[in-house]
């Protein structure tokens, strides 16, 4: 029967920047015949062998093994592109996949600029949208400095399903005004700049504590993220209408297709 590609042969994976992905392609029967895997004009990988310099590309390959599969991680948008596993038969059986890289971004709700009363709370909630996985971390800076947990006048809460981090500075002194960053490991970060007062009117600045507003923000960026994925599938589809006329698929085959609204932004 000779060398024969298993793995579907065309399929789709919309991901955030800084996933990590595992690009998978099954060949029965390879025996000396070379299967790689090209992105474009450029060779990442032959056999068990990694051609690429990028160091964020391994190969995944054991001697005797029906899997040659390309792990990449610490994804960015310039990794979007048509990945191709190549079997070099004649005519040669390719196995192609369709990368979409999206920007995943943090936003700290409320205004760019917060007052609060000397001595009293600071509220800052950080929201994560756009991505498929979950941050790994959320780190809180003010100004340059990543923000020391354990103090007594700090409190952070982050919630994994939320995808969101929440910000508490007790008892607030002048000596911590300035600019306050949200950094999650997986999108970009957001800033908000905060001003200590003498303020007698008023204790606390929030920017801000709402559990609607963070189920609000969110709804709307699902709804804004389904529709950038289907788009992107739709104009991926519209360039090979040959894909829909492939026979059903077997066991090894796997369809990537990530929604945010899936996955709980």
């Amino acid at each position: 029967m000779g060398p024969h590609l298993v793995s579907r042969t065309y399929s789709r994976l919309i991901l955030s920047r800084g996933s990590t992905t595992t690009l998978n392609c099954t060949v029965e029967q390879a025996g000396d015949v070379a299967v790689s895997w090209v992105r474009g004009d450029e060779v990442l990988a032959m056999g068990r062998y990694k051609y690429t310099s990028d160091e964020r590309v391994a190969v995944l390959h054991e001697t005797g093994s029906n899997d040659y599969s390309l792990r990449v991680s610490h994804l960015h948008p310039e990794d979007s592109a048509i990945y191709e596993c190549r079997v070099n038969t004649e005519p040669h059986q390719v196995a192609k996949v369709k990368l979409v890289v999206i920007d995943a971004y943090s936003v700290i709700f409320g205004a760019s600029e917060v007052r609060v009363t000397a001595g009293g709370t600071l509220y800052l909630l950080c929201l994560v949208l756009q991505v498929t996985d979950v941050p790994e971390y959320i780190l809180w800076y003010h100004d340059t400095d990543i923000i020391d947990y354990s103090k007594s006048s700090i409190t952070v809460k982050t919630e994994e399903e939320t995808r969101s981090s929440e910000l508490q500075v007790h008892n607030i002194s002048f000596s911590d005004a300035g600019n306050y960053t949200c950094h999650p490991s997986n999108a970009s970060p957001s800033y908000v700049m905060v001003h200590v007062a003498n303020d007698t009117n008023k204790r606390s600045g929030k920017a801000q504590k709402c559990d609607d507003c963070v189920l609000f923000i969110q709804l709307g960026a699902t709804f804004a993220f389904f529709c950038l994925s289907f788009l992107a599938a739709f104009c991926m589809h519209s360039h090979d209408h040959s894909v829909e006329e492939l026979p059903a698929l077997d066991d090894y085959d796997q369809y990537y297709e990530y929604y945010s609204d899936a996955k709980m932004l």
